[in-house]
């Protein structure tokens, strides 16, 4: 998916941290990280480790939602998904934390509560929508974990993990099995 052809995507501060914070936080077939980090917060800390992301003001704003363009493209980048409940549970966080952030601040009222309790009921049921209960979790799990065996196993960090393995980067193809080379040879030489 070539994510630059979209004009939220070409105002970009930091394309190297961004891009793959958004997909790490927002993509729907990406369960190692909602089951590792299932508490919504940690999940933002846990990318940001993952990532190396070094904590400062613009960091800080993307985090907590205060930087407009970084949103547009998680907006665009959900909505790539072809699917609103996605789009919803993402925004139904943001709200969670917001209001939950009031609560702890001692700025709540009985508004406030109902609020939380109605969101987190939201939160679950769009879950439940989005991935389709616990099985089909599971079994979509197996389904990526086969499609990643199967990858070719070209990207950077793979071949590096290859070569600290001591792995045949090739697996043992050969393009020119039968190929010698000839002996050197120089201009004027018989």
């Amino acid at each position: 998916m070539k994510l630059k052809k979209f004009p939220e995507f070409d105002k970009l501060k930091n394309p190297p941290k961004v891009i793959p914070y958004i997909i790490l936080m927002y993509d729907v077939s990406n369960d190692q990280i909602r089951n590792e980090f299932p508490f919504y917060p940690n999940r933002k800390k846990g990318v940001c480790d993952m990532i190396e992301w070094k904590m400062d003001k613009d960091v800080e704003d993307i985090l907590i939602g205060n930087d407009s363009d970084v949103n547009a493209m998680i907006v665009r980048y959900i909505s790539l998904f072809n699917n609103p409940d996605l789009l919803n549970l993402a925004s139904f966080y943001e709200i969670y934390v917001f209001l939950n952030k009031e609560a702890f601040s001692g700025k709540f009222d009985s508004r406030t509560i109902t609020d939380i309790e109605r969101v987190n009921a939201s939160i679950k049921l769009l879950t439940e929508n989005v991935f389709h209960g616990k099985d089909e979790t599971e079994l979509r799990t197996e389904l990526y974990k086969t499609v990643r065996e199967q990858a070719l196993g070209i990207r950077p960090e793979e071949i590096a993990e290859k070569l600290s393995r001591g792995e045949d980067l090739l697996d043992g193809y050969e393009r020119y099995k039968n190929y010698k080379l000839d002996p050197i040879k120089f201009i004027g030489d018989k």
